[in-house]
């Protein structure tokens, strides 16, 4: 059997004998029941198990045939074909099943693969814990093109030795989506590569006619194209329309012309008697009006352009391989075809600057749960306690339980999913949005039974009613709006059995920039609409209750007239919002000015010291606000504003006052470039947030904060995991926890995003201020997002406990906290004894001016202008490695051009040289360092501790070394503490683990030891003959650890000795911040160090050996009461010391 034979198979109705054929070749072994094993339900005629597929992995799978009752559509019915499985097949499923759904009476059949994913324990045993079952599905049969499922089918026969991950791959809708895509971005840019002219015109064109053409393929899977005109139910309808229709008019090369356009623009987009088509479209067919705006014809539009005939030809062609599946995947249930939410992926992938603009595609495990998880906050902070279990059961499982079962109950619930306001101000194409619609959706046709209503459930209905009245969006982009528009579009068309006009969604789903609004939330607009009737007829005259009824009534206006009317009275309406309210800045500069000429005017007697002070607070104003204006009127920042105040009209009470979302969710962008202007309006705007460095994460969760209502409403985001502990970060941290109540945090570190490295978590947070609270913490980092059990291993971390925590990092489990709270009390931080703490030396150019001994010998270099010189990779703990490079030391003072040999190399680089930033301001000569810093700063004992790292490595130089950028210097400003002590407690366990804990940084590619971050740690207070014991031991590790020092125990060499003595450094540490804690455990070990670590009686390296040798072979003796309690650290201190050391 070969690929096209086996595809020819495919497409025949269902056969289970044909079937055994196929199955054989795939499989080497199935053991078929003699009987098979019936299921009992209302949606099964009959079928069961007819027999076990034994995997050459010695998995198997159980393999069902499930003949469906007359009254389930096969091709639209996945998720009731999904409960039998749930009720009947699931519970005793060891690897996986494959079941085949088929109907006598349906051309199309389902061929489904159901998987659990076992978790490996550290033994490499089995977890009984499975992950929730998998099913991913092929349609199959006549109407369906089966090229995938022929493919992936076919690479199984081929196989020697078919496994479990091979089945799992042969369904594989990943895979699917990453083909599709190539296919689809080959095509899109060879359209873009014919046109001439603005790319970005060009690929925006681009965008639109594929879009247009693949939103076709899923209307024809509908059933909607070329149905015949004698049908009244809209059925035969071809489901190859658009591929007969281009191959129809064979080679025309004006066929976008001739054909395509006439489609769009006067078929689709126009009402019609009957909606007969035109002939040029097929003969005597209906093709629907659709509305909305998806085949408006626009400025691009407008262009005279045509493609070669081919280009369609092969489009059809690719999109003819693929089953185009109308109803979104979840992620527990995946029809193995393009879905809507693939126009998501497209969009996302072939926006050029997406990176610039920090946008990146959400997973939809995520969306699901976030949607989820966010809507049951929003039930829980306005429905009683008891009712908080019914809600997450009605919106996690799909259950209504015997509390929501109640009429009273039941409406409450209802009403307040009826009347959410949900926005996502960077809607990018949709993902958070229709998640939010299929949440709401499900819990409304759960719950309706129950509410007593005497009307039907209509599926399409709620869905219309939900977009029309619970949805919004804003994202900066016109094709992500595109796109996410024509999801909700789909989403629509899957329910209905008729085609209906699309909603317009203009005024749902709108083009801005969320975070450039010129006006604020609060201004008032009371005579706005006063100022728009005085320019109308008195019939035009608009109150802001018809104005609000007009914006809800366009949105389901087929009219094209009416729909025109409608817009241009609204846009007027907006402009005169805008006009007005920027009038009124315009009257406070002409109210300042008269106050100034007021006091400039002549006047009898002199200006008293108040009205001068008066005159010159009202310059500063007026200087303000002109300036302001001027930045307004020469940039063009408000050009793409979105103006909050008054764009949603459905978010205005009936006095004009803004009431704000009650959900505000999404992905916003991070890392996006910002323009100078842009960088100082939002540190302005989003004061509450901004700090250092500008992340557009953090003014969107400002801004997320501003668009809420103040009461019991809803932020949930998905951002980068540095706002948990990043410096930059903690006033957004404090905004989130300390101004409002930060009900749940999730950091899900790397592999979130398929395109972007960057760890991200998620947040759920409350508007309300909460005083006493806690917040549900979990570190999923280790799990793949597809595998995430999101109500477990979560842990409550009260308010207060995170309050003690320094910079409010979040993330640290209770025990952690605790910790904490004792080094804390026991010890001093960095930043208190800190004179120094900074980088070295920026040079401009490293390879310039780093050189090494021998070439500075060789071009006769003055030696009074060359330092030592150390970069980061050659700093370890304790030790350093002087690879004999210098620096040549030149800053202003050095006056370099007395030094001939130096000043003629340094020449050759005047160019590159002379790009440095403070030289082209004139205030560096070219030839020196960027930044030097000061000579005493490397000249004088410090610790140096390499930069380039995610944990703390550091020694201490009294060798007057100069570094580089890559390395931290540390000086201290007490006499309290030696060098040597402060050196030996940074390189302990105890620090790496505070370090770690409080940064994150551990195992990120780019980690960096930040001065800031070193500043928090602490240094234990100690007595001098303590620190005198940990100053020895330093000196002993600095020994073993330097390569070129001799063995002190040939047998077990350097490297054992080290380890050891590092564990006794450790203990130290502990000791010095938990001694009641280990005294108490009988594991303190300090007050029997000072009998055998003694001092070098002198620095020769024999004297050094016999010393450290003593001490070694004492205290590694096992009856030792030091490595006796070394070894009891962890049983005997499981809440402190076990923890530390197992971090």
């Amino acid at each position: 059997m070969d690929k096209a034979e086996l595809k020819n198979k495919l497409k025949e109705n269902f056969n289970l004998e044909a079937w055994k054929t196929i199955l054989g070749r795939m499989f080497h072994k199935i053991d078929y029941l003699s009987i098979p094993n019936a299921i009992e339900d209302k949606s099964v005629k009959s079928g069961g198990q007819i027999g076990t597929i034994r995997l050459d992995d010695n998995r198997s799978l159980a393999l069902f045939v499930i003949e469906v009752a007359d009254n389930i559509d096969i091709a639209h019915n996945r998720k009731g074909l999904r409960n039998i499985a749930i009720r009947y097949i699931d519970q005793d499923i060891i690897h996986g099943i494959l079941v085949f759904y088929y109907s006598r009476k349906q051309t199309d059949y389902r061929l489904t693969f159901v998987s659990k994913t076992t978790v490996l324990n550290e033994a490499g045993e089995f977890q009984t814990k499975e992950t929730a079952p998998k099913r991913y599905t092929f349609l199959l049969g006549g109407n369906e093109p089966c090229t995938t499922a022929a493919i992936r089918l076919y690479e199984l026969v081929k196989k020697e030795n078919v496994l479990l991950s091979d089945v799992t791959d042969a369904f594989s809708v990943e895979r699917l989506n990453k083909d599709f895509f190539k296919g689809y971005k080959d095509r899109y840019k060879k359209f873009c590569d014919f046109l001439t002219g603005n790319a970005k015109d060009n690929r925006d064109y681009v965008k639109k006619l594929l879009g247009r053409l693949v939103f076709l393929q899923f209307l024809q899977k509908k059933g909607w194209m070329g149905v015949p005109a004698s049908s009244k139910a809209w059925e035969g309808g071809d489901k190859a329309y658009m591929q007969k229709l281009v191959e129809h008019y064979k080679d025309n090369d004006r066929l976008l012309s001739d054909v395509l356009e006439p489609l769009f623009f006067n078929t689709l987009n126009e009402a019609r008697p009957d909606d007969i088509a035109n002939s040029r479209l097929g003969d005597n067919i209906k093709i629907p009006y659709l509305n909305g705006g998806l085949f408006d014809k626009d400025a691009l539009d407008n262009r005279d352009i045509d493609f070669p005939y081919s280009y369609f030809q092969e489009l059809m062609e690719f999109f003819s391989e693929y089953n185009f599946t109308i109803d979104e995947n979840d992620p527990d249930d995946a029809e193995v075809g393009i879905d809507p939410e693939m126009l998501g992926h497209i969009f996302e992938n072939l926006l050029e600057d997406n990176k610039d603009k920090g946008a990146f595609y959400t997973p939809k495990e995520i969306v699901q749960y976030m949607c989820r998880e966010t809507i049951v906050q929003y039930l829980k902070s306005h429905v009683a306690e008891q009712l908080y279990s019914s809600v997450e059961t009605l919106i996690k499982q799909g259950v209504v339980d015997v509390k929501l079962q109640n009429k009273t109950n039941a409406n409450e619930v209802y009403n307040l999913l009826k009347t959410v306001k949900v926005c996502d101000p960077a809607i990018g194409s949709g993902a958070f949005p229709m998640g939010v619609l299929n949440v709401l959706y499900h819990a409304r046709m759960q719950l309706y039974g129950f509410l007593k209503s005497l009307e039907d459930f209509s599926h399409a209905k709620v869905k219309r009613d939900i977009i029309q009245n619970n949805i919004f969006g804003v994202d900066i982009e016109q094709g992500a709006v595109d796109i996410a528009r024509l999801r909700f579009w789909l989403a629509l068309v899957v329910d209905e059995t008729i085609p209906q006009p699309l909603p317009n969604l203009d005024y749902k789903i709108m083009c801005g920039n969320s975070l450039t609004y010129r006006y604020p939330m609060d201004i008032q607009i009371d005579d706005v609409l006063v100022e728009y009737n005085q320019n109308v007829s008195e019939n035009q005259q608009l109150s802001l209750e018809l104005y609000k009824s007009m914006v809800y009534k366009y949105t389901n206006t087929s009219d094209h007239t009416r729909k025109a009317e409608f817009k241009a009275i609204i846009e007027k309406v907006k402009q005169t919002f805008k006009y007005k309210l920027t009038d009124r800045e315009l009257l406070k500069i002409k109210r300042l000015k008269k106050q100034l000429a007021d006091y400039d005017s002549p006047m009898l007697f002199e200006l008293s010291k108040a009205e001068k002070q008066k005159v010159k607070v009202l310059k500063k104003q007026l200087n303000t606000i002109l300036k302001k204006q001027t930045d307004i009127e020469n940039s063009k920042i408000y050009e793409n504003a979105f103006e909050w105040r008054f764009e949603f009209p459905a978010l205005l009470d009936d006095i004009g006052t803004f009431t704000g979302f009650d959900v505000i969710i999404g992905n916003p962008p991070y890392g996006a470039k910002l323009t100078t202007f842009e960088k100082q309006m939002f540190k302005d705007k989003y004061a509450d947030v901004h700090m250092r460095t500008p992340e557009t994460f953090c003014y969107f969760t400002s801004l997320a904060f501003n668009l809420c209502k103040q009461e019991r409403a809803v932020v949930s985001y998905i951002v980068p995991n540095n706002i948990l502990f990043q410096n930059e970060n903690e006033k957004t941290r404090r905004l989130l926890a300390e101004e409002h109540t930060l009900v749940r945090a999730i950091n899900l570190g790397d592999n979130t995003f398929e395109n972007a490295d960057v760890p991200t978590c998620i947040f759920v947070a409350n508007t309300e201020k909460t005083v006493n609270y806690n917040i549900a913490y979990s570190d999923y980092r280790q799990f793949n997002v597809k595998n995430i059990k999101w109500d477990e291993k979560i842990e409550d971390i009260s308010i207060e406990k995170q309050k003690s925590v320094p910079a409010m990092v979040i993330g640290m489990s209770n025990s952690d906290i605790n910790i904490l709270d004792s080094i804390r009390s026991h010890g001093v931080t960095i930043d208190a004894i800190a004179e120094e703490m900074a980088s070295g030396i920026s040079t401009g150019g490293d390879k310039i001016f780093r050189i090494t001994k021998d070439e500075a010998i060789e071009r006769e270099f003055e030696i009074t202008a060359l330092r030592k010189i150390l970069v980061g990779s050659e700093i370890e703990k304790y030790n350093l490695v002087d690879t004999n490079n210098l620096i040549i030391y030149s800053t202003k003072q050095a006056d370099i051009p007395q030094y001939p040999n130096i000043y003629k190399y340094l020449q050759q680089f005047e160019e590159q040289l002379s790009k440095k930033r403070e030289t082209q301001k004139g205030v560096l000569p070219w030839w020196c360092l960027h930044w030097p810093r000061y000579v005493n700063l490397f000249t004088e004992p410090k610790i140096i501790m390499r930069q380039t790292s995610d944990c703390i490595r550091c020694v201490y130089d009294e060798e007057e070394y100069f570094v580089l950028n890559s390395i931290l210097v540390f000086k201290k400003n007490t006499e309290f503490f030696t060098y040597k002590y402060i050196a030996t407690v940074l390189n302990s366990c105890v620090t790496d683990y505070m370090y770690k804990k409080l940064t994150q940084e551990e195992g990120r590619t780019f980690a960096e030891v930040k001065p800031v971050n070193v500043r928090k740690l602490y240094i234990p207070k100690a007595e001098n003959k303590e620190q005198e014991l940990l100053e020895t031991l330093y000196d002993y590790m600095a020994f073993l650890k330097n390569v070129d020092s001799a063995q002190v125990d040939k047998a077990i060499g350097n490297e054992f000795v080290g380890e050891f003595f590092q564990q006794i450094i450790d203990g130290c540490v502990y000791e010095l911040f938990f001694g009641e804690h280990m005294q108490e455990r009988d594991i303190n070990i300090i007050e029997y160090l000072f009998e055998y670590i003694k001092p070098f009686n002198d620095l020769s390296e024999e004297s050094i050996i016999t010393t450290i040798s003593k001490a070694f072979d004492t205290l590694y003796k096992s009856d030792n009461p030091v490595r006796t309690r070394l070894s009891l650290f962890v049983s005997r201190s499981p809440e402190i010391l076990k923890i530390i050391i197992q971090h």
